[in-house]
């Protein structure tokens, strides 16, 4: 089991989502933290740094060590293509991914249920019955000691609809809605919205080009990662402004059967400098620590998922897919059983995450996981007060954060300030306007 911490005063928000931000794309920031000071759980999704810190674990029992997803709220779930063809819903972002306490993902996840019940027309009440239902779906799945996985023969409920939905999606329709084509030959629409310009195009091609032919060396399909175009791309609610760019590669034939690769810069994890009492072991680069802990977790990796480096900065590497999608919940809400149903589905997906990283790298046995989730069985109501806590503290750094927005923090607004002169796209020399559609951002999300 995993000592207690000591519990520490609560840092200045601001100050901390200054520390994580400082450096990233300025226009992209100034869309970031617009979207963030409109809706609390939009601001939850930006700022794991600031709800890891918020939770007192000295005043829990102690939890098993585990890899943990670092960030997992409700719209940390989804649909992807594995290797293997087949397409799981499970776990899908593991940016943060840490070995600390298993808690960790479990009290974001309940407390994000919290956060975003308003937003779904549900009162406090509703959320937590819940909070408890999910939390007992978690504990006995880790109880049981075994992993599974949801694909379309082990699902069922609304997360079986959206399997069979997203199934049905063709690569056509996905390159239909993201290119054009020129004279025989598909290039990206720049859309203002989610594909920029990329600044400083020549070399960022040429870097790209290069890890194109290390990946086409791993796989073994020269012919398949031919680049035909770039852009910078916006997606994402905490990782916004960082580097990240999509490729458009020859896949299996021009122009129809092209494929689009997504490249994301990947940088330390908030989760693990927020709790560094847990020391992290030595990874070769950020990187290799995301899809390493991703390689473990999920029931089957992402098609094309590799670490890469884009001249001296580690990326993240995986396909785009048209069977890429998330749960719509608000709608569900409609029928409380069936947002039930799925929410206890996420709970146990996982709760099989961190059994299948057991005993891996120093992480807790699965003996020790059965007997936490034994113990969450036997006395829940001390989790389901601490994820209410977790809520109430994003909803105290909304307010603050929202304040100082809208009120021109020089801290947060220095940041939003574009200098030098350059090309368009993200970090221009061009005025940061203060109002910004959030509702476009999580349309792209």
């Amino acid at each position: 089991m995993a000592s207690r911490t000591p519990s520490r005063p609560a840092p200045d928000p601001i100050d901390l989502i200054v520390q994580v931000n400082r450096g990233r794309s300025p226009q992209l920031l100034q869309r970031k933290f617009d979207a963030m000071a409109q809706d609390r759980f939009v601001f939850l999704r930006a700022t794991a740094m600031l709800g890891h810190r918020a939770v007192d674990l000295a005043a829990l029992p102690a939890a098993p060590l585990g890899w943990v997803c670092g960030d997992l709220h409700l719209q940390n779930f989804g649909c992807y293509r594995g290797q293997n063809r087949l397409v799981y819903f499970d776990l899908n972002d593991f940016d943060e991914a840490a070995r600390l306490p298993v808690c960790v993902d479990l009290l974001r996840f309940l407390g994000s249920i919290c956060t975003a019940a308003p937003g779904m027309g549900m009162e406090r009440l509703a959320a937590g019955s819940m909070m408890q239902l999910a939390l007992g779906a978690y504990a006995a799945a880790l109880a049981r000691g075994k992993a599974f996985w949801l694909q379309r023969e082990t699902a069922s409920g609304p997360i079986l609809a959206l399997l069979k939905q997203v199934a049905a999606r063709k690569r056509r329709s996905l390159l239909a809605a993201r290119t054009h084509v020129v004279e025989s030959r598909r290039q990206i629409n720049l859309d203002g919205a989610r594909y920029l310009p990329v600044p400083g195009r020549a070399v960022v091609r040429a870097h790209i080009g290069h890890a194109l032919q290390a990946l086409a060396d791993q796989f073994g399909d020269r012919e398949f990662f031919r680049q035909r175009d770039i852009a910078f791309r916006v997606a994402g609610v905490g990782s916004l402004g960082v580097p990240r760019y999509v490729a458009l590669v020859r896949g299996k034939g021009d122009p129809d059967r092209n494929t689009l690769i997504d490249f994301k810069r990947a940088v330390a994890s908030s989760a693990a400098q927020a709790l560094p009492q847990y020391p992290q072991p030595a990874w070769s680069n950020e990187a290799a620590r995301v899809i390493g802990i991703q390689d473990i977790c999920q029931a089957a990796s992402p098609a094309y998922l590799s670490a890469i480096f884009l001249g001296a900065a580690p990326f993240v590497v995986r396909e785009l897919q048209p069977v890429e999608d998330k749960m719509a919940l608000a709608p569900l809400a409609r029928r409380i059983d069936r947002l039930d149903e799925t929410l206890q589905a996420m709970a146990r997906l996982t709760a099989y995450a961190q059994l299948r990283s057991a005993g891996r790298t120093g992480a807790a046995g699965v003996d020790d996981l059965i007997e936490f989730g034994n113990e969450l069985r036997a006395r829940p109501r001390h989790w389901v007060d601490a994820a209410r806590s977790v809520d109430a503290a994003n909803s105290a750094a909304f307010a603050t954060f929202r304040t100082a927005w809208q009120t021109g923090d020089e801290r947060l607004h220095a940041l939003c300030l574009v200098r030098g002169t350059g090309a368009s796209g993200p970090g221009a020399s061009k005025p940061v306007g203060r109002k910004v559609a959030a509702g476009k951002l999580r349309a792209h999300a």
